[in-house]
């Protein structure tokens, strides 16, 4: 696949996975504006609404980690690679940490399979479910993130460029 074909992969993975955080945001503000309401309003709680909220939440937060690589936007700390000289040792370094990154969600991918697996077994405290569908926001998170710094990594690699967006840096 091309770079330019690559790129625009990306983009669209990268704007469906916005549009599911969008849309799970939605459902859980609503879930816990309902719980809100039953609990005060109605004076009759309903038990369901914090565990659906909290799994809403765990699904988000999993796949906003591939938005933030795509962007460029995790956090980390800047004081050593604010101080590399030249662009090959910056280059270096950064490749370094997208290795150590992919490592790491590597391992998160490898070890939540069985967990998913686990879960067919146990059933959420209030919702019918299985615990199938909120462990599986990590092994597919993972993959979602891992295919991101993979094109993010084999475009640094043919210098067809560092981030697959401009990256903005906050300081704090």
């Amino acid at each position: 696949m091309q770079p330019r074909g690559l790129h625009r992969f990306a983009a669209v993975l990268n704007r469906s996975i916005e549009y599911a955080c969008g849309i799970l945001l939605g459902i859980m503000t609503l879930t816990v504006l309902v719980g809100v309401i039953f609990r005060y309003v109605f004076l009759s709680p309903l038990g369901w609404t914090e565990e659906l909220s909290r799994y809403l939440m765990i699904w988000t937060a999993s796949l906003a980690i591939s938005v933030g690589i795509y962007r460029g936007e995790h956090i980390g700390l800047t004081f050593v690679p604010d101080r590399i000289q030249g662009k090959v040792a910056a280059f270096i370094l950064a490749f370094g940490i997208d290795l150590l990154v992919f490592g790491f969600l590597f391992v998160l991918l490898y070890f939540s399979i069985p967990m998913v697996q686990q879960g067919k077994m146990q059933i959420a405290q209030s919702l019918p479910v299985t615990m199938v569908l909120p462990t599986l926001s990590i092994p597919v998170s993972m993959f979602l993130a891992l295919v991101q710094l993979s094109i993010k990594i084999f475009l640094s690699l043919s210098g067809k460029g560092i981030g697959l967006e401009e990256k903005t840096h906050v300081d704090i």
